[in-house]
C-alpha cells in the first residue's frame, strides 16, 4: 500500500484526505514519528515545575519525558536511564537527584551521571559519556512545552503572534483551576478535524450556536496555526437560557487556537481552557482538558458560575464525542474514501489536511 496519498492545496477543487489515514495503524506510527517527534507538544504547567527540584513526567508520541526545575532553568530530558532504559523519574513530585527505578543509576538535575553501582572493572565505562538526552523545553504563561527536534524552531517562533492576539484576555497571568479526561473510539484526527470548523455547530451543537454569533463565525489559518473567531451573540431582554452574555466579559467573543498538530486553546468568558488531543491507537484518542482563570475559585466544585460553566462544555463535549465516534465508525464504510470540503466553512481543516501531507510525504 502506497503512504503517499493526494493532496490539492486549492480548498475549491480539493478532496478530503483518504479514509485510510484515519484506520490504518501504520499511519499512525509514521505519524509519531514524522509529526509528534518534530513538533511543540504541550505536556504540563508551570506551577508543577515552580520550585526547584520539582519535575513531572509526560510522554510524547512513543518517548517518556522528565521535566524539572534545576534552580533558574526549567528542563526536560528522554525519562530513559542510559543504562537499560528503565525509568529515571515517575509521576510527578520534589527531587535533588533523579534515580533510575530499574538499577539505582542516579544523575544530578542537569541530567549529570553522578552514581552507577558496582560499575567497577568495566572497561572504557565514562560516566561523564553517560548523560541524559536532553529535549526542548518552553515555556508560554502557565504552560510548558517540549519538542524532541533539537533543530525545531523556537515555540514563540511557531505562535507567532498568538500571544498578542490573546493578551486581552490575561491568558498568560491565568492560574490553573481542574482537569478533565475522555477517552473516544476514534482517531486523534477525526476529533482535531471536528474542532477545526464551526459548520457543525447549528447541527450538532444547537446550545452553543445560541451562544456564538454563526454568520460571523471565521478561521484564520497560519503556518502552524489557526484561529477561530466566533463573536457571542447579544442578549436582548436578559434571556434566562443563556449562558454567555457579552456584557460580562471584556472580549465579547470566543477565541479558539489550534496549534499543530493536537493542541486547542479555548479562550473566553475570563476564562481559558487547553484541549489536548493524545493518540492511545488508531481508532482511539485521549482528550485532556485543562481550566486557567485570572481569578481562580478557591473550589470550583462550589462555585456556583464555574460549576454553571464547566456543565456547558462537558453538554459540548459529550456531542462533540458522539459525533466524531460515528464518523470513525462510518470512515470504515465500504461506500466512502473522500469527501469534499466547504470552501466557506472547512478551510481550517484543509490547512489541518496540508499539514499532514507536509509532514508526512
Amino acid at each position: 500500500m502506497a503512504l503517499v496519498f493526494p493532496f490539492d492545496p486549492n480548498i475549491e477543487r480539493a478532496a478530503t484526505i483518504p479514509a485510510r489515514l484515519y484506520n490504518d495503524p501504520v499511519y499512525l506510527e509514521l505519524e509519531r514519528e514524522r509529526i509528534f517527534a518534530h513538533t511543540w507538544q504541550l505536556v504540563g504547567r508551570s506551577d508543577q515545575v515552580k520550585e526547584h527540584g520539582q519535575f513531572f513526567t509526560a510522554t510524547v508520541g512513543n518517548d517518556a519525558i522528565v521535566v524539572l526545575r534545576d534552580r533558574e532553568t526549567v528542563r526536560g530530558f528522554y525519562n530513559v536511564c542510559l543504562h537499560r532504559a528503565g525509568p529515571v523519574a515517575q509521576g510527578c513530585g520534589k527531587r535533588n537527584t533523579l534515580q533510575c527505578r530499574y538499577h539505582g543509576w542516579t544523575y544530578g538535575l542537569d541530567g549529570t551521571l553522578i552514581r552507577a553501582p558496582e560499575m567497577q572493572g568495566v572497561e572504557r565505562f565514562d560516566p561523564a559519556e553517560m548523560h541524559l538526552v536532553p529535549i526542548q523545553i518552553a515555556t508560554w504563561g502557565p504552560l510548558v512545552f517540549a519538542n524532541l527536534d533539537g533543530k525545531a524552531p523556537p515555540l514563540l517562533d511557531v505562535l507567532e503572534d498568538v500571544p498578542r492576539r490573546v493578551a486581552p484576555f490575561r491568558c498568560e497571568e491565568m492560574a490553573y483551576v481542574t482537569r478533565k479526561e475522555w477517552d473516544i473510539a476514534c482517531n486523534w484526527k477525526v476529533y482535531v478535524d471536528n474542532y477545526l470548523e464551526g459548520y457543525h455547530l447549528p447541527v450538532v451543537h444547537p446550545g452553543l450556536h445560541k451562544e456564538l454569533d454563526y454568520d460571523n463565525y471565521k478561521v484564520e489559518p497560519h503556518r502552524y496555526f489557526s484561529i477561530q473567531h466566533a463573536p457571542l451573540r447579544a442578549v436582548h431582554g436578559g434571556n434566562p437560557d443563556r449562558r454567555y452574555d457579552p456584557a460580562r466579559t471584556e472580549v465579547a467573543e470566543a477565541v479558539y487556537v489550534w496549534l499543530f498538530p493536537n493542541m486547542m486553546l479555548n479562550v473566553y468568558m475570563g476564562q481559558m481552557q487547553t484541549n489536548v488531543v493524545i493518540p492511545m491507537g488508531h481508532d482511539r484518542c485521549r482528550v485532556v482538558f485543562e481550566w486557567f482563570s485570572a481569578a481562580p475559585p478557591a473550589d470550583p466544585a462550589a462555585d456556583a458560575e464555574w460549576t454553571r460553566l464547566l456543565a456547558f462544555s462537558d453538554e459540548i463535549q459529550d456531542e462533540d464525542i458522539e459525533i466524531c465516534e460515528i464518523v470513525q465508525r462510518n470512515l470504515r464504510s465500504r461506500v466512502y474514501d473522500r469527501g469534499r470540503y466547504s470552501a466557506a466553512r472547512e478551510n481550517g481543516v484543509h490547512h489541518f489536511h496540508s499539514l499532514l501531507h507536509e509532514f508526512l510525504t
